[in-house]
Parts: structure tokens; C-alpha cells; sequence
């Protein structure tokens, strides 16, 4: 009798206790269940000028209809209309000022139940008129030649879609040349104009996975006398008869800027020297470069030693102003007339040098 009356007693606290975890829960079930429709995946963002494309792998939920894509803190939303199940889906959000963005990406079923909040989120970029002003060109170097302006473009990433030369022929035309290719490469550019001081450059740029073209263009300064050159002459050093001119000598005319250039040797030092036969052997002056000065009509105003006027050693260099002392953009031809000055000689060795562009 006292078990029958212990088993009524269970039964009856069970029955309330269960009856009150009702209570308790039927505030948040609402009379059912909470549906969760599946979570859009593979989110990506692709940038473009002030806009964004939004792509994503739908869900396979058969129920979902639309997705809702939200950002600013989910002040601003879009909704699209859901396709078939585990495809991709692709969405321009546009108006975008330039700058960092979150997205949300939310899944609606016909009852309008959301996917879990916060389970499919992407940041990404629009891009704008700021990033576009900080993309550099494509990197190379224009010399002169005796065939035209030689380009020697570097090799680039698959970013860059292509580079477009602009420069003036000799008829003052301003043409255009297309480079496509990603490898390092050389081109001449024929027919310029003789007097052409600068080329423009513009590179066209697609961000990684973006969705639009964005382009450096730069004018870039063209020293007409920076090239490769033969130079033949004569030299005579009044304190040595054993040191002698090195002539013919291959050397390069480097553009330190505009209206100065550094004289580099190229078949012995392959540095600022000035190569000398001593002895009957390849040699060099010491801490002696030449630097060349120019006006706005290639005239040479002066020159100087790159290692200090003077150097530690006591050297500089001096212009002789009986030579031509002239570079001409017709013949591509420069002639110049100068000294080394050390101590104890004063003009120690007398240049007088033509250098005859390649």
C-alpha cells in the first residue's frame, strides 16, 4: 500500500514539473518550432569602382526563396530572389563610396524564417579615385638609340591587362603603342620626334578579382642623351706618357636627372670611371667620374667629378670651353672637351671626346 501511494506521488510531481517547463517555453515557441533555414557559403567579395559584386554558393535548402544581403550594420540591404540549390549566385551592390564593407548574406524561407544570424559574413572593398591615384605604372626604363626610344619594360603579375605608350613623332603626332604581354620585354619606338622630353605611360590594372579596370598614367621624363655610345677622341695625361685614351670605349651616358648624366664605363670598371690604358693594360683613375651638366638646348655648362670637387684624392674635373661642348638631337652625336685637375699638375690629363650614340 505505502509503494502504490509513493508511484502516485511521482506521477504527480512529474506531471507539474513538466507542465511548468511548458510555461516556461511556450513564450519562445510561439505556438511551434524555430525554423532555421540552411546558411548561404563561400562567400567572396570582388571590388570595383564604387561598387562590389557579392557572389556565394545558395543553399541546398529546397525551402529558401530569397537571400537578403545586408551591410552598414544592417541599415542598407538588398534582397534577391533565391535560384537552384548549391549554385552560385552573383550580386552587384552599387553606390558605394570608397572604402572597407561588411556583408551579410541571410537566407528567407516562404515564412519568412532567417537563417542563423551571423553565420554568413564577408568584408571586402570599393574601390575609388584614392587607390586608383597610388597604383604605379608599369616598371622599366626608356633610352635613346640611334633607331628611336628603346623600351625595357619589366615583367608584371596578371593584375596588369595592359600598358599603352604614348610619345610624339616627327611630325609632331602624338601615337600610341599597346603592350599586352607580361614578360619582360624590348621595343624601339621609331619616328620620334628629336626633341622629345618625355613619354606618357598607362597602365591598366584589375585588382585581384575585381570587377572593374583602374589605370596609372604617368608622364614620364625622357632625357634624349641617355643611351649607350661609342666614344672615340683623344686624351693626353702630361704626367704620364705610359697612360694613354682608351678609345674606341663602349660606355653608357646614365640620366641622373633631367640636365645631368654620369659617364659609366662599360667595358672595364663597369662603374663612374674614366677607363685609361697604363702601361698597355685596362685601368682607371681613381676616384674620378665624370658628371655632365646641361642647359635646356644640350649644351654642356659644365662638368664635375662624382666623387668630389675635389675628391679625397685632390681630383676634380674641369670643362675646357674651346671644345663643341654640345650634344646634337639631329646626328645623336656629343662632343665634349674637359680636364682632370689634381694637385701639383693643375690640369693633369686633357679629354677631348666624341660620343656617337648606338
Amino acid at each position: 500500500m505505502k509503494n502504490n501511494r509513493s508511484l502516485l506521488l511521482l506521477l504527480v510531481v512529474v506531471a507539474v514539473s513538466c507542465t511548468k517547463m511548458d510555461n516556461e517555453y511556450a513564450a519562445y515557441l510561439n505556438g511551434g518550432e524555430i525554423i532555421y533555414p540552411g546558411s548561404p557559403y563561400n562567400l567572396e567579395v570582388h571590388p570595383g569602382r564604387g561598387r562590389v559584386e557579392i557572389q556565394f554558393t545558395q543553399t541546398a535548402d529546397p525551402n529558401v526563396v530569397t537571400y537578403k544581403i545586408s551591410w552598414n550594420n544592417n541599415t542598407q540591404h538588398i534582397e534577391v530572389p533565391a535560384g537552384k540549390a548549391n549554385k552560385l549566385q552573383k550580386q552587384l551592390i552599387t553606390g558605394l563610396r570608397e572604402g572597407n564593407y561588411t556583408f551579410e548574406v541571410t537566407a528567407l524561407d516562404k515564412a519568412g524564417n532567417a537563417s542563423t544570424s551571423r553565420s554568413a559574413i564577408v568584408s571586402g572593398q570599393s574601390l575609388g579615385d584614392l587607390y586608383e591615384s597610388n597604383l604605379p605604372v608599369r616598371d622599366g626604363a626608356f633610352t635613346n638609340s640611334q633607331a628611336g626610344i628603346v623600351l625595357n619594360m619589366l615583367s608584371v603579375d596578371t593584375t596588369c591587362k595592359y600598358s599603352i605608350v604614348y610619345y610624339e613623332d616627327q611630325s609632331g603626332v602624338t601615337r600610341s603603342v599597346q603592350y599586352t604581354q607580361l614578360a619582360a620585354f624590348q621595343d624601339t619606338l621609331k619616328d620620334i620626334k628629336k626633341t622629345l622630353n618625355a613619354v606618357r605611360l598607362k597602365t591598366a590594372i584589375v585588382p585581384a578579382n575585381g570587377i572593374d579596370t583602374f589605370y596609372a598614367d604617368r608622364t614620364l621624363p625622357l632625357v634624349l642623351m641617355a643611351a649607350d655610345y661609342v666614344c672615340t677622341g683623344t686624351m693626353i695625361d702630361y704626367t704620364s706618357s705610359s697612360i694613354a685614351g682608351p678609345y674606341p670605349w663602349n660606355v653608357t651616358l646614365h640620366a641622373i636627372n633631367p640636365t645631368q648624366l654620369e659617364l659609366v664605363d662599360n667595358d672595364y670598371s663597369k662603374g663612374v670611371y674614366h677607363k685609361i690604358i697604363s702601361g698597355g693594360s685596362a685601368s682607371y683613375y681613381g676616384q674620378f667620374g665624370v658628371v655632365i651638366n646641361l642647359d635646356a638646348s644640350n649644351n654642356v655648362i659644365s662638368v664635375v667629378n662624382k666623387y668630389g670637387q675635389p675628391s679625397s684624392n685632390g681630383r676634380s674635373a674641369e670643362l675646357d670651353p674651346s671644345g663643341i661642348n654640345k650634344f646634337d638631337p639631329d646626328t645623336k652625336v656629343l662632343a665634349i672637351k674637359y680636364w682632370l685637375n689634381q694637385p701639383g699638375s693643375t690640369h693633369r690629363t686633357l679629354f677631348d671626346e666624341t660620343f656617337t650614340m648606338k
